[in-house]
């Protein structure tokens, strides 16, 4: 009882709570506004980098030459399958998977020929197109380079014509475009003309070469086969090489038909450069930069007064 007695005398203790922290939005408050002195103290300087950097992209764009695009659309030819040599059995199968009258080739397969070095290099020798792959080093009165002994070579002609071709497999459509941008935009088109039709003669040469040895190979076993059913498949089969051989020299464009021929573009119409883009994207990034900056350069007055303290 006595220690019930004492527990009910002893008076409850009061029960201190801290005091709740300060809002934390009056310091970001603060810290806003403080960061809004330090942008118009410094306002001279983000003023002056923005428009010194806006007039330089005008500058500049403007002394950027205008690049015109050419561009030629084509499509593959639809292959027309030759008869099924089952008398030959795995080699029968083969050799007719090849037959293509109409020259169908792939879209791979004309990307590939047309970034080939055999292709280009050629080309560039044929038509002499170094002086227009590289203007500067040309000089075009004396017909010469200007520095012999740094004189572009083919292999640096391959690179520039590399970069300038751009070449684009649409798979929906199963369209391929081969365009080329240059600042003459006569150039351009010269240049995407002579491309298709060095990839059609890559194409029709390779078929052609592909025929002949096919036709040799039916031939010879036309002359060593006595059984009369497996010679007359034999001589369908010759007949259709020689179809397709025919075929090979007739058409214009080989292996493929070209949707969209190249034509020179209009003066206006010019690809690149954006000059009113470049300049926008410039004068954005300068202003954003200036305020980095501004802030750096806050940074380390206050922290020189500090090294003074």
């Amino acid at each position: 009882m006595d220690k019930e007695k004492q527990n009910k005398d002893i008076a409850p203790q009061p029960v201190y709570v801290a005091p709740y922290p300060p809002q934390s939005f009056e310091e970001d408050e603060i810290d806003l506004i403080e960061l809004f002195r330090v942008i118009w103290r410094r306002k001279y300087i983000i003023i002056s980098l923005t428009i010194l950097a806006a007039s330089l992209s005008v500058v500049i764009t403007l002394l950027m030459p205008n690049i015109y695009q050419s561009e030629a659309v084509l499509i593959p030819r639809e292959k027309s399958k030759g008869p099924k040599l089952d008398m030959f059995g795995a080699l029968g199968g083969m050799v007719a998977s090849e037959f293509g009258i109409g020259g169908g080739g792939s879209i791979e397969e004309m990307q590939s020929v047309l970034k080939s070095k055999s292709l280009i290099i050629g080309l560039i020798k044929e038509k002499n197109l170094l002086p227009e792959l590289f203007p500067d080093k040309w000089d075009k009165k004396s017909r010469q380079w200007k520095e012999p002994e740094n004189a572009p070579t083919l292999q640096d002609g391959y690179k520039a014509l590399m970069n300038i071709l751009h070449l684009n497999n649409d798979k929906k459509l199963g369209t391929f475009t081969v365009a080329v941008q240059h600042k003459d935009p006569v150039f351009a088109k010269k240049l995407v003309e002579w491309l298709i039709y060095r990839l059609s003669e890559t194409l029709r040469q390779r078929t052609l070469n592909d025929a002949r040895e096919n036709i040799k190979f039916f031939q010879k076993q036309i002359k060593e086969t006595t059984d009369p059913l497996l010679k007359e498949k034999l001589y369908a089969s010759l007949a259709k090489e020689m179809e397709r051989q025919t075929f090979a020299m007739a058409q214009k464009y080989y292996g493929f038909k070209v949707l969209d021929p190249p034509i020179v573009p209009d003066k206006d119409k010019k690809v690149r450069p954006k000059r009113s883009l470049i300049c926008i994207v410039s004068t954005i990034s300068a202003f954003l930069i200036s305020i980095f900056f501004v802030f750096f350069l806050e940074f380390l007055e206050n922290a020189r007064e500090r090294f003074k303290e």
